[in-house]
């Protein structure tokens, strides 16, 4: 969710799932935090303005999980709607110096990979990072150009 302090005073939230204040920097900064609180495991982290994203696309991140120690979810603009990694109990620091919003956020976060790790790449989708962006997305579900 967003940095918002009073997190646990918005809207109802589903029974046993979790709800996690982002805190403070970059959006780098803020998965990083969330993996490192998070215990030993796997964690898929998925944006929330990919409208096209379906339950099939969250299994095989799990699934690619299994057997890479990465997958990412290429968006259209050359950053990634989801990211995946299975953490072991010294994480890489896969989010640091990545050049956000830009078409280079996914080459840099895949080139923090430690020597040997492996990762996958599921399905490229379009993410909706603005008013343009979600005018052309709408217009494409209605069948137009």
């Amino acid at each position: 969710t967003t940095p918002d302090p009073d997190i646990h005073l918005r809207r109802p939230w589903p029974t046993g799932w979790w709800r996690v204040n982002q805190g403070e920097g970059d959006l780098g900064a803020r998965m990083g935090r969330l993996a490192r609180a998070l215990p030993p495991g796997l964690v898929v982290i998925v944006g929330a303005d990919v409208p096209a994203i379906r339950p099939h696309h969250i299994a095989t991140a799990f699934k690619a999980l299994g057997r890479h120690d990465a997958v990412f979810g290429p968006a259209a603009d050359g950053g990634y709607w989801l990211v995946g990694l299975r953490r072991r109990p010294r994480l890489a620091d896969v989010f640091a110096d990545v050049r956000w919003s830009t078409e280079h956020a996914l080459a840099d976060t895949v080139a923090n990979l430690s020597p040997g790790q492996t990762h996958a790449l599921l399905e490229t989708l379009e993410d909706v990072d603005g008013g343009e962006a979600y005018a052309k997305w709408k217009k494409r579900r209605r069948g137009r150009p």
